[in-house]
């Protein structure tokens, strides 16, 4: 019953003092408690995009790290499109499928097989449509991956297709440029395009922020996505 002893106690010099603790004590965990909602509150507002942003440069400033841009630096990455079927990297929104073009599609060939993913070296040929830069072990070893790369670019091809026929394309096991051309794609152009991809397979993420034009139609879209590991996680296509 101390406690209570003290709630219903007789005033005192003594009871004060205790009185004091206790309120000090509340108000301390009532203070705690808000900052602590606070923070909660805080980091749950924080998109995927800039929690990426915040990891990139956090090894960036890494000493054991290295930063390498892109294509002054280095080539890029050999693929055209980031599409196909290493871990699942088909980015589907309510049945349709997006494909963002780091190089330039008229540049790739006709015969190419998206499937194919990579293509080294022809691709180093193609122009990219992004620029960037990316973070790596100064002591990894030649043709490693990196740990981390951030992409941006202001004239990036975005193409939109219907997944249903996408899908009829893969039972072919060959998927080309002019077979996507067949699909009749909405063609647009992210004048806004940033990425976040974090490539090592054991930590393979694709955080991605586009908005831009559909030329043709004159209509605006945006395209929010996180893929990790070989699903999505979130994605939006929104056309207006």
């Amino acid at each position: 019953m101390k406690h209570l002893n003290l709630l219903f106690s007789p005033i005192t010099d003594h009871t004060k003092a205790n009185y004091s603790k206790v309120a000090m004590a509340l108000l301390g965990f009532m203070l705690f408690a808000s900052i602590s909602c606070g923070v909660t509150d805080s980091q749950d507002d924080v998109s995927d995009l800039e929690q990426a942003k915040i990891l990139f440069e956090q090894l960036t400033q890494d000493p054991d790290n290295v930063i390498i841009n892109f294509p002054d630096d280095d080539p890029g990455i050999p693929i055209y499109a980031r599409v196909g079927p290493i871990l699942n990297q088909f980015f589907v929104s309510e049945g349709q499928l997006v494909i963002p073009f780091y190089r330039a599609p008229e540049c790739i060939s006709d015969s190419f097989n998206f499937l194919s993913y990579y293509d080294p070296p022809a691709a180093f040929g193609c122009e990219l449509t992004v620029e960037g830069e990316f973070v790596i072990e100064a002591d990894a070893e030649q043709g490693s991956f990196p740990i981390m790369a951030h992409t941006v670019g202001s004239q990036v091809p975005i193409w939109i297709v219907d997944w249903s026929e996408f899908q009829n394309l893969l039972e072919s096991e060959s998927v080309t440029l002019p077979d996507i051309e067949a699909l009749n794609p909405i063609k647009g152009i992210a004048q806004q395009y940033e990425e976040y991809l974090s490539p090592r397979m054991d930590k393979h993420e694709v955080i991605i922020e586009a908005a831009g034009i559909i030329p043709e139609t004159d209509q605006q879209f945006t395209f929010n996505l996180t893929h990790r590991s070989d699903q999505i996680e979130q994605i939006s296509l929104v056309i207006e």
